[in-house]
């Protein structure tokens, strides 16, 4: 019996998570704009954010119980840990920040925030929690990073494999955290700059946004620009694929 729980434990770690979140019910439409971003376009009336007039299909991350990861075996084990949830996928009930900041900035982008101020503001403190919670994760790699870095450097037998692993995983544990950041800070300025702004301004012909004043349609582009360089770039980490904002 414990064998094959450790057999089923192990298989879901290997499952990429927009695949095991969608096979166990865990979230639905993961699929929908895996590794495709738009870019924007700007017009002399308006600025076009879609290549169609279909908005993006959201992924609709269903909140789970949170479970306490095995524990660990070795170091070699947990230099690995350092890019679980970030370059690895691990069940959702075991990514405790990854899949929190995901369900929070799900729906940020919705067409909605131009025109229901209510949804808007919802969506701004979404962006503020998955911010809180990607802090917390920033911290807890950078103690992981500090305390492995300790015990390697003090320990003579580390052998080569783990010392290489531990720098490739220390960089891409430090990189992502950048990238994770730059995501949702540049989706909180995006939807500041929708709220600061009369939603009169903005006429929805989608995928067009129709703007009189030249410079409210050029800070929405600009703005724009800069969410999706940054949506661009955390999709490029496996458990974010799934991400449409």
């Amino acid at each position: 019996m414990h064998i094959l729980l450790y057999l089923a434990l192990s298989l879901a770690f290997l499952m990429p998570q927009h695949l095991y979140a969608r096979d166990n019910n865990l979230a639905l439409n993961v699929d929908a704009g895996y590794d495709h971003v738009v870019m924007p376009e700007l017009f002399s009336t308006s600025v076009l954010i879609d290549d169609d007039e279909n908005p993006p299909i959201e992924p609709n991350i269903v909140e789970v119980k949170f479970l306490k990861l095995p524990g660990i075996n070795g170091d070699t084990e947990r230099v690995d840990r350092l890019i679980q949830g970030i370059k690895k996928d691990m069940p959702p009930e075991y990514d405790h920040y990854g899949h929190e900041i995901r369900r929070y900035m799900a729906g940020v982008g919705n067409i909605k925030i131009f025109k229901d101020e209510e949804y808007l503001i919802q969506q701004i403190k979404n962006v503020r929690k998955a911010e809180v919670i990607a802090d917390f994760w920033g911290k807890h790699l950078n103690n992981e990073i500090s305390e492995l870095e300790k015990i390697i450097n003090d320990n003579k037998n580390t052998t080569f494999s783990v010392r290489t692993a531990f720098k490739q995983n220390k960089v891409t544990a430090k990189t992502f955290l950048i990238s994770l950041k730059g995501w949702i800070d540049k989706n909180k300025i995006f939807l500041m700059g929708v709220l600061n702004n009369d939603p009169e301004i903005y006429e929805i012909l989608y995928p067009e946004i129709i703007i009189k004043s030249s410079q409210d349609r050029l800070d929405l582009y600009n703005n724009l620009t800069a969410r999706q360089i940054k949506l661009k770039e955390i999709k490029a980490y496996q458990p974010f694929a799934m991400m449409v904002y």
